[in-house]
């Protein structure tokens, strides 16, 4: 017998570039193939084609807001939406939109799921309350163990209640021998890169939770221990409402690096953008999901420097768990900028032949772990499950 297609309503805040958006394209990727239905719910944004391309519906609905007379109107919608498209699940990635899912929810019958990947701060009762959206719904997403851990420690989830479901790389679209050379140049060009400078490249949105700063400081410490020809490239969005990139250009201006930093925005050939990079670093403080510009780096086959609160062990292969010999990056201690600049003296001291090895081991354990294939089969089965157990009432 044929398996029934499912209609899946995600809702996410926005369609900008991002982690969570390229998320949910993926989804909507492999619920097409499999000849289910992809509807989104968001904001809107840049990406509404690439959604359509990927197969999924696009529906606008202000689903980021944070105001709860707000959330309360879009539960609403949500609940019609998902009694007019006949839903099958609703699947939430951030927390506004989560609450709505809840409580369209409750009012449809619709079972609502979240992705969990820990990056909320629990700094008093009522924000560790606003949180606990996302393990409210009939299941919980993890995409790796540890966070799987976290979820259990932190609200007492039950862990039948959590599934592992780690991210997928798209390995062929990031493949080294895809690069354009001429996009590169060009690329290069546009960064104002000279053919001897060692590029260490920062990917994602410029913003306070992901601590850029840390790796300013980091280059002051490596200029002021005469490292030469090293450029650090900030590869990404920054919104202006917060004035945290003003801060950050400030931070740059005294301690006298306007030549070793560069504030690239967001950058659409991201092929070309992982291979100028000789290191490719993630600042961030809090503990996430699998932070997707560190995969696909090792993907191109560039080393990574990752913060030990980061799930390390989990997308990256580095000492303690593993020998450098099978080592694909290094990891450092969160928050250190100190720590961060050794750990980047090291990895340029190392030499060009030796980083390009860690990048090969880096692609061969991107392809072993983190491939399509399996991302498709683990998400889909726990569609099915959650779609069959609230068919059956149970």
């Amino acid at each position: 017998m044929s398996e029934q297609p499912l209609t899946v309503v995600q809702v996410i805040p926005d369609l900008q570039p991002g982690g969570t958006v390229n998320h949910a394209l993926e989804i909507a990727e492999v619920l097409t193939r499999a000849k289910h239905r992809a509807i989104i719910v968001s904001e809107g944004g840049r990406l509404e084609a690439a959604a359509e391309r990927a197969g999924a519906t696009v529906i606008k609905l202000p689903v980021a807001s944070k105001n709860p007379t707000q959330m309360v109107s879009n539960a609403r919608k949500l609940a019609e939406i998902s009694r007019d498209l006949n839903a099958d699940l609703l699947h939430a990635q951030s927390r506004a939109p989560a609450w709505s899912c809840l409580l369209a929810s409750r009012t449809s019958k619709v079972p609502f799921i979240a992705t969990y990947d820990g990056s909320f701060s629990e700094r008093n009762p009522l924000k560790r309350f606003y949180n606990s959206v996302m393990v409210r719904g009939a299941r919980v997403i993890a995409p790796g163990e540890r966070l799987a851990k976290m979820a259990e420690e932190r609200y007492g989830t039950a862990r039948e209640k959590i599934s592992v479901v780690p991210n997928a790389i798209d390995f062929e679209a990031f493949n080294p021998s895809h690069v354009n050379p001429e996009s590169r140049a060009l690329l290069a060009n546009q960064w104002g890169l000279e053919p001897k400078d060692r590029v260490i490249l920062l990917p994602g949105r410029v913003s306070r939770p992901k601590a850029p700063h840390l790796l300013v400081e980091a280059a002051a410490r490596l200029r002021e221990a005469g490292l030469k020809d090293f450029i650090c490239v900030f590869a990404g969005e920054h919104p202006g409402r917060s004035g945290y990139a003003g801060e950050l250009w400030d931070q740059v201006h005294q301690a006298g690096l306007a030549n070793r930093v560069r504030f690239a925005g967001h950058t659409e050939d991201m092929l070309s953008a992982y291979s100028l990079a000789d290191i490719v670093v993630c600042t961030s403080v809090s503990q996430g999901g699998h932070r997707r510009a560190i995969l696909e780096a090792q993907a191109m086959g560039v080393p990574v420097a990752v913060s030990d609160s980061e799930n390390g062990d989990e997308i990256v292969r580095a000492a303690p768990y593993i020998s450098d010999a099978r080592a694909t990056g290094v990891l450092y201690r969160s928050g250190d900028s100190a720590e961060l600049a050794q750990t980047l003296f090291k990895l340029l001291a190392m030499g060009a032949p030796a980083r390009r090895a860690m990048g090969v081991r880096g692609r061969e354990w991107i392809a072993s772990q983190f491939s399509k294939e399996t991302f498709a089969e683990r998400l889909l089965a726990v569609y099915r499950e959650v779609a069959r157990k609230s068919a059956s009432g149970s």
